[in-house]
């Protein structure tokens, strides 16, 4: 008997969490912030910034550049057409041309490997900011994009590409397919 009272009492508190939980009656305001201020203060300062001389050179290069979630920046150059865009683990084709934003350095193009580049969206092997622009644009579509350091080569550049530290990085990409 006793048993069956503990029982009947765990229920009467998952049935109160649930209504709770369910109505919303205990949400925060900001859902997306710690409630601690302390973490809310150590996030800010671990949170990636745009460098100022990068910042610079967008205002002046690109006044008008739209901003991603992730930090990107682009100017669409040639809309396109349709409005279905490549998800996670879709198969794309693409001819870019890769350069160092500072600087306006070649770094790479799909050209210089015999034409449009072939990949699966989300791999492990593509820089993050592929897959940032990517879900974005419809086939057809050009843009110029500059992905920030985060979303390119990171915090120490690359060696094997002669990538200097904390690079951001001018993509000019045109999505010529994905299945």
């Amino acid at each position: 008997m006793r048993s069956f009272f503990v029982l009947l009492g765990l229920g009467v508190v998952l049935l109160t969490i649930a209504i709770v939980v369910r109505s919303g009656k205990l949400m925060r305001k900001n859902p997306g912030e710690p409630i601690n201020a302390a973490m809310r203060q150590a996030l800010a300062a671990t949170a990636y910034q745009w460098p100022e001389a990068d910042l610079a050179l967008l205002a002046q290069r690109h006044p008008g550049a739209a901003d991603t979630p992730n930090g990107a920046r682009y100017v669409v150059l040639q809309p396109g057409s349709g409005d279905a865009t490549p998800g996670q683990g879709q198969h794309v084709t693409v001819d870019y041309t890769a350069r160092l934003f500072a600087t306006g350095e070649k770094l790479d193009a799909s050209a210089d490997h015999g034409g449009p580049y072939n990949f699966i969206v989300g791999q492990p092997n593509i820089l993050p900011g592929w897959t940032d622009v990517l879900h974005r644009m419809r086939k057809g579509e050009r843009r110029l994009v500059i992905l920030p350091y985060w979303l390119a080569y990171g915090e120490k550049g690359s060696k094997r590409g002669h990538i200097p530290a904390k690079a951001a990085v001018a993509l000019e990409v045109e999505l010529l397919d994905f299945k």
